[in-house]
């Protein structure tokens, strides 16, 4: 009866051990000496750390000496890297780049002992990031880039998290090559002592996940700050525009603008170009309100500018009625009439039956240094016609 108890017990214990062996090799680390498993201990702090076609495999070992081989597998233990280790006293750390093409992969880490016996596994994920990842990066963008006073100044929209700033390099005003770095959070940007036009580089840097051993890079892209010239090349430019007689009245003369007399028709044709409307504004309207109007009347300046390229913008409160306006530059020393405008200017927008407020603005661009007139050629119909204009903006946006 006893040898019987004592085959029964023994069956059991092969077919359970049979029954582990089957279910999975994930568990032949099991080893049993009178009925208690043993393995070798694990790599701690196990990670895999995204990279640029790489995963690098960091990881501890800590606590058992007996340690000899680390296996790492992945691709469904198709591919596999060995790494035979010489423990010291202490605690040892593994580091191992493995060259991957892009993708997702998953790992598995496996330390044997000197007689080949299996720890548990680990098991890990890491991302390899390639062409593809990188053809979606973009430079951060910028809302507004401008000197100001000797600086030039970088206003951002909001960055992407995963960049945790942008390289700018720039020449100062002595020659000497500067690099900033603005953050994510940094909302603006200044360069200090940035020297006129000269080319800003600017380069994002992401990181693309938080175990990201790689920083990725975008393309350098190039800029110019703009550079508000208005109050160098042009005389009173408005915001208010300011008036030249001493009159106390609505109605004035424009100061340091040229114009035809033909505007001149208000205070018994004495004045007109001009109001207190808004502390100030070029006013053009029909001849004390309800009677005619003119054409073609002209408000413009002459000035000499370098060879570059630049915007005109004006800005317009308002008006009433159906006026039809040349808002231009031309070469030489005046302005054309609306409807010679084609091919006499170097930029023009024309706005027929109003339409005016709001902003406009045009572009042009010099070979040369160039004496340039810029300003307005207006018809105004008739009656209860009035057209405002309350500043104007002259920007230089590169060489």
């Amino acid at each position: 009866m006893k040898n019987t108890i004592k085959f029964l017990w023994l069956g059991y214990i092969i077919f359970l051990c049979c029954k582990l062996t089957s279910c999975s090799d994930m568990d032949d680390y099991l080893k049993y000496l009178d009925g208690v498993p043993t393995y070798t201990g694990i790599v701690d702090s196990v990670n895999f750390h995204s990279g640029d076609e790489r995963v690098v495999f960091t990881g501890l070992l800590t606590s058992d000496p007996k340690i000899r081989q680390v296996k790492i597998f992945w691709n469904n233990r198709k591919d596999s890297l060995i790494l035979n280790i010489n423990r010291t006293s202490g605690v040892d750390t593994l580091f191992l780049p493995i060259p991957l093409k892009e993708g997702r992969y998953n790992f598995e880490v496996i330390s044997f002992d000197d007689k080949g016996i299996p720890s548990i596994t680990v098991a890990k994920t890491g991302i390899s990031y390639g062409s593809e990842y990188k053809k979606g990066l973009y430079n951060r963008p910028i809302k507004k880039l401008e000197k100001e006073g000797n600086d030039a100044v970088i206003e951002w929209y909001n960055g992407d998290e995963s960049s945790p700033f942008v390289k700018i390099d720039y020449e100062d005003t002595d020659g000497q090559l500067r690099t900033v770095k603005a953050l994510t959070s940094d909302e603006s940007t200044i360069l200090e002592n940035y020297k006129s036009m000269s080319l800003i580089k600017l380069q994002a840097y992401y990181l693309p996940d938080e175990t990201a051993i790689d920083t990725f890079k975008t393309l350098v892209e190039e800029a110019v700050a703009l550079e508000n010239i208005t109050h160098q090349c042009i005389m009173n430019p408005g915001d208010p525009f300011l008036r030249a007689d001493n009159g106390s009245g609505k109605w004035g003369l424009l100061k340091d603008w040229q114009y035809t007399s033909n505007i001149l028709n208000q205070n018994g044709n004495t004045a007109g170009g001009w109001s207190t409307d808004a502390n100030g504004v070029i006013h053009l309207e029909s001849k004390d309100w309800g009677g005619p109007g003119f054409t073609n009347g002209k408000i413009y300046q002459t000035i000499t500018l370098s060879a570059g390229k630049y915007s005109l913008e004006y800005y317009s409160d308002g008006f009433g009625g159906n006026a039809t306006s040349l808002f231009a530059i031309a070469k030489g020393s005046t302005l054309p009439d609306i409807e010679n405008a084609e091919g006499n200017t170097l930029a023009h927008e024309i706005r027929e039956n109003g339409g005016v407020s709001g902003n406009h603005k045009i572009y042009f661009e010099l070979e040369d240094t160039e004496t340039v007139t810029l300003g307005w050629t207006v018809t105004i119909p008739g009656s209860n016609t009035w057209y405002h204009i309350n500043w104007v903006k002259l920007m230089i946006l590169g060489l």
